[in-house]
């Protein structure tokens, strides 16, 4: 799968916890996936995102049976 390179002009970023082992990031256009797979890497990404862009938005959401949920604790300049 070939993944979408940040941008650096971009404020608003979303991860998307698939299941327990699998994650995905986008950026406010959710057309196609920053990073999908492991936490390492995710979180690797984050911390470059807020390394590079210091005044970005990355909301965190948990996806199950019940739905889309968003996870405040984990969601960063809410």
């Amino acid at each position: 799968m070939k993944f979408k390179k940040i941008n650096t002009k971009e404020k608003t970023f979303y991860i998307f916890e698939t299941s327990s082992i699998s994650f995905s990031i986008f950026d406010s256009k959710l057309d196609f996936p920053i990073y999908n797979g492991s936490w390492n890497m995710c979180e690797g990404i984050i911390k470059n995102i807020k390394k590079h862009i210091p005044t970005s938005s990355i909301y965190y959401y948990v996806c199950n049976k019940n739905g889309i949920k968003l996870n405040s604790f984990w969601s960063y300049n809410i």
